[in-house]
């Protein structure tokens, strides 16, 4: 990833600011000499007033002095007041344009770039940007409109103080920049304690959801598992108090130095300003004119410093944004599909495909090995093929691989003679009807988890053919028993009237969204691991008299589910140790006829003891 300067960051939050909200970019900027105008006709209030009283004049005069200063303090205070309501509220949005753009980058980038933990580390990095009102996106606005009036302030400020002794001035700036060496340096050590940072508040931020989660909360209670999370919410959030604490111990010391500072400078302009008056005639009110400068610029020094100081804290959260939001995609986004015969792909319905992979390899970043290894496999179209083997045998990663979701570190894939790169990233998933066995329903109706769109959207067409392959597939019971039938709603931690699905219903209504995409390659990667065994084979048995005109990939743990399948590759580390139907593998001593005959013996004996 590119590394930005802190200018550059600041700029490019400027820069979206002007593009995306003129209007919120010229309040912003015209509120910073407002706040000035302010601050310096309070500064010059207080010498009016001894002047005339020091004077003598009437109270007459004194009025007529201070009508127009105080007229324009009204006018400025008003004004100001306004704007900063506008900008107070526009820059919320202006933070919520940067959420969308994380949203749109986390739903259309490349599928590797947010998978895993180095993945989700990432966006937990960037969220931090967009999160709330104290975040970059948001608190660079209010910052902006600091500076402004901090600069133009110290400016105006230094001239006055001049005037009276360049010496304090000298002093003033001196002390700023140590303020701004310190304040940098305690930015350094809070960076430094960021990925750690976010790490802690990942895990409290699992403790805390999944502890409060529906589907948690039976096992929670009956398995006593409350005290892992109350400890370990404990560890994590005095993990978490003691970073914060250690940051906030830095920029103690910072305030406490730049407060000693602040108090230097005051001995120093008191003594100079006692000078003036006793040695050389100075006014009382030009005494309070130099002194409210004096504080003044100081204050606006003090103030470019934060701001500086500030600039630096959000140039980190802005880099880890433009980190996230400027990867890389690799899939190819063009129109179409490209090769000179690749146009028909889209354009028959009934097209069979199939898939080829020529001598791929793959590694998981940060892996020490490759997880696949040259592997060189064809799947005939409208063949059923069954990937077998152990945990970590590399089943999951050859159909995500297939799938488009990782690319391959060594070889190529090839649909129907096309190579996958060729292919619209977009186009190319619609090729794909997929059950992972981490799958997850929207908080929808039955009907519309399947159309995966909302009623009032689907056409008279579209809702003949969901009914359809509800009865195909065997929930119509179930949806006659429901008050509100398909329009039954789903998931309870969104809805209280939600329903609930038995494992073997919830597997059906995958079935059904993956029959109602009609896509050309169906596959399913043990998607019914948590049913039992006579239930599961149901299922696959199900899926395979739905699926004839498909190319289509079974995966399983239990072998028995899949000897329906044309052709079965017994996996292991990545590589096909043995290929062939269910009947040639059981007559030789393989390792399929091992695993086999080891589940189906457990099973016998599982029968014999519930008998």
């Amino acid at each position: 990833m590119k590394k930005y300067t802190t200018m550059q960051n600041m700029l490019y939050l400027i820069k979206n600011l002007w593009r995306w909200d003129k209007l919120l970019f010229f309040l912003s900027t015209l509120q910073g000499p407002m706040n000035v105008g302010i601050a310096l006709i309070g500064v010059f209030i207080p010498k009016i007033i001894l002047d005339v009283v020091v004077a003598g004049e009437s109270i007459e005069v004194l009025i007529g002095h201070l009508l127009m200063p105080l007229g324009g303090l009204l006018f400025l205070s008003v004004l100001s007041t306004a704007f900063s309501q506008w900008v107070w509220i526009r820059k919320i949005i202006f933070r919520m344009k940067y959420s969308v753009k994380l949203t749109e980058k986390s739903l259309y980038t490349d599928y590797e770039n947010i998978d895993g933990a180095t993945g989700q580390e990432r966006y937990s990095l960037a969220a931090m940007a967009t999160g709330s009102n104290d975040s970059a996106t948001e608190k660079a606005v209010l910052v902006l409109v600091s500076l402004i009036s901090n600069v133009v302030g110290c400016l105006l400020y230094a001239g006055i103080v001049y005037t009276l002794h360049p010496l304090i001035v000298l002093f003033v700036v001196a002390s700023a920049g140590i303020n701004l060496f310190l304040g940098k340096r305690v930015n350094r050590y809070v960076e430094s304690n960021k990925e750690a940072l976010a790490d802690v508040r990942r895990k409290l931020d699992y403790i805390g959801k999944t502890g409060g989660d529906f589907k948690a909360a039976k096992d929670l209670r009956l398995y006593g598992t409350e005290r892992w999370f109350d400890d370990n919410y404990k560890t994590y959030l005095k993990k978490r108090i003691t970073i914060e604490y250690k940051n906030d111990l830095r920029r103690w010391f910072h305030n406490l130095v730049d407060g000693g500072m602040l108090g230097i400078r005051d001995v120093l302009t008191y003594g100079l300003l006692a000078v003036a008056v006793l040695d050389k005639g100075l006014s009382i009110g030009d005494f309070a004119l130099y002194f409210g400068a004096v504080a003044g610029i100081s204050g606006w020094l003090s103030g470019i410093v934060k701001d500086l100081t500030n600039f630096d804290m959000m140039s980190v959260e802005t880099q880890h944004l433009r980190d996230y939001l400027e990867m890389p995609d690799h899939h190819n986004r063009d129109s179409g599909v490209q090769g000179s015969d690749a146009s028909k792909v889209f354009d028959d319905s009934t097209l069979l495909y199939d898939i080829e992979l020529v001598d791929v390899s793959f590694r998981y970043p940060g892996a020490e090995k490759d997880t696949i290894t040259g592997l060189n496999l064809h799947i005939k179209k409208g063949e059923k093929l069954a990937l077998v083997g152990i945990n970590g045998a590399g089943k999951t990663t050859i159909v995500k691989l297939i799938c488009g979701l990782y690319r391959p570190t060594h070889g190529e894939i090839k649909i129907n003679g096309i190579l996958t790169s060729n292919y619209n990233i977009f186009e190319y998933y619609k090729l794909f009807s997929v059950v992972f066995q981490d799958h997850f329903v929207l908080p929808m109706t039955i009907e519309e988890n399947i159309v995966l769109k909302k009623r009032e959207e689907m056409s008279e067409l579209e809702i003949q053919k969901v009914n359809h392959i509800i009865d195909q597939v065997g929930l119509r019971a179930k949806i006659e028993r429901l008050p509100n039938g398909a329009q039954s709603r789903l998931v309870k931690s969104v809805y209280d009237d939600a329903v609930e699905l038995s494992g073997g219903e919830f597997q059906k209504l995958m079935l059904a969204q993956a029959l109602y995409k009609s896509a050309p390659i169906m596959i399913l990667d043990e998607p019914t691991a948590a049913l039992d065994p006579i239930a599961e084979n149901e299922i696959y048995q199900q899926y395979n008299q739905l699926t004839e005109r498909s190319t289509s990939i079974f995966i399983s743990h239990r072998l028995s589910s899949t000897r329906f399948c044309d052709r079965i590759l017994f996996l292991e580390e990545g590589a096909i140790v043995e290929s062939g139907t269910h009947a040639e593998l059981m007559d030789n001593e393989t390792r399929y006829k091992h695993m086999y005959d080891k589940q189906s013996h457990y099973y016998k004996e599982a029968g014999e003891i519930g008998a």
